[in-house]
């Protein structure tokens, strides 16, 4: 009797320490809904396609107080580097979080309760006299030890730290700074008139440390054995915020059978690489490649930059991209607010990254805000309502960020500079 009063004790604690309390689930639904301003049409960025109208996708809780961040800009460097939001320090709010987390566990209370259970048998077969009781109460007790042994042996291994997978920053010990990689494949991009190319690295878990707004530059050899450079920012759309891309760097490049409307992207000796790239080199090719120049930077006097500004047209949108991808999460930078503007004369265009701005303002709506704009390029920009409302005017701490072809660029940071950002806050972008 005193084995079935035991067990059903033990039965009876490890039900009440895994029965489950009531749950209340939480529904948040965030609705991006179209309305008409004027003869233009906004579209909701989720269904966003429109025919000859503007794009655009605007978070109205975009001013909404948002939880300062640890990480001040500094002028002398990136906003934010591969290093910084790698080796992040757990808070102390975090860690009482988690010991109150394992305090309320289910595993926890068993625990307890079959300790509890354990010592009361023990205590109980010291009172109790005669032999056959001791010998039933000393199996119970061996049974139960067995039992929390390898329940703790479970627990322990399934505690033990994992090993963590890091990449491998590729070596870079060629003449001049040289490694290499070669020609995997290549693809369209949607209906835009852009192509991606992908390049394998030497080995899989080898990633091109770079920092925001930093380029690879690439040389190769033509069929006349001219040397053809170019420098591009590599295209990290379908990637995870904050993860690192392992074993393959991926660029997008105009795919005009011009040269001179290429030339107009992405400029003429970024153009002729190109021509080369498209004609000449094949699958399996081999192409020298290095770390390039980072023209990101901030020269202002307020620090640290709250707000970001971005306003972009074309491939200028692919460096955006990324720096969006790095900043919003909390936590990684001191800004609060990011604002991104791209403007196309196409509607195709925005294929190259509209996917990725939609996942991203879904996941950051409180802090990000999307306008995707067609218009003519031609036009001034003061002149686009759209644009007008999108672009705030300038506030201490606004660091604001240009790119796109060259004669885009030099209209945006006229236009910028109308709007009461000084030279040393704007960054533009090659």
């Amino acid at each position: 009797m005193l084995r079935i009063a035991t067990i059903c004790a033990l039965l009876l604690s490890s039900a009440l320490a895994f029965s489950p309390g009531p749950r209340q689930l939480v529904h948040k639904t965030t609705h991006l809904r179209p309305e008409v301003v004027g003869n233009s049409r906004l579209y909701n960025t989720i269904s966003g396609r429109g025919t000859n109208t503007a794009l655009r996708a605007t978070a109205e809780s975009v001013l909404a107080p948002i939880t300062a961040s640890n990480l001040a800009v500094s002028i002398d460097k990136p906003l934010l580097t591969p290093v910084e939001y790698g080796y992040r320090s757990t808070s102390p709010t975090n860690m009482w979080k988690s010991f109150l987390a394992v305090l309320l566990s289910d595993v926890f209370k068993t625990a307890i309760v079959a300790f509890l259970i354990a010592a009361g048998v023990t205590l109980l077969s010291k009172c109790l006299t005669g032999k056959a009781a001791s010998s039933a109460l000393s199996n119970i007790y061996n049974n139960i030890s067995t039992k929390l042994k390898k329940f703790a042996a479970v627990i322990t291994k399934s505690s033990r730290a994992k090993p963590v997978d890091r990449p491998v920053p590729m070596p870079f010990e060629g003449d001049g700074g040289w490694g290499k990689c070669t020609l995997r494949s290549k693809k369209n991009v949607g209906t835009s008139p852009f192509t991606v190319y992908e390049f394998a690295l030497p080995k899989p878990e080898y990633n091109i440390p770079l920092a925001l707004g930093q380029q690879v530059d690439f040389c190769c050899l033509s069929s006349d054995d001219d040397i053809c450079m170019g420098s591009f920012y590599p295209y990290e759309v379908g990637n995870e915020s904050g993860s690192i891309q392992r074993g393959v760097l991926k660029i997008v490049v105009p795919d005009s059978e011009s040269v001179e409307k290429n030339a107009a992207q992405v400029g003429m000796g970024n153009s002729k690489f190109i021509e080369v790239l498209k004609d000449e080199m094949h699958t399996g090719d081999e192409i020298a490649i290095k770390p390039g120049k980072s023209f990101l930077q901030y020269n202002g006097k307020h620090v640290p930059v709250t707000d970001m500004v971005c306003v972009a047209s074309g491939l200028g949108i692919v460096p955006i991209v990324d720096q969006v991808k790095s900043i919003s999460p909390k936590g990684t930078s001191s800004v609060k607010t990011t604002s991104v503007v791209w403007i196309n004369e196409n509607r195709s265009d925005f294929d190259l990254a509209m996917d990725e701005l939609e996942k991203e303002y879904m996941k950051y709506s409180t802090k990000l805000a999307v306008s995707c704009i067609m218009d003519d390029l031609k036009k001034p920009l003061d002149k686009n309502r759209e644009v007008e409302e999108a672009v705030p005017y300038f506030n201490a701490g606004t660091m604001a960020v240009v790119s796109g072809p060259k004669r885009f660029a030099e209209t945006a940071k006229a236009y910028l500079n109308r709007k009461g950002y000084p030279d040393n806050c704007i960054c533009v972008l090659p």
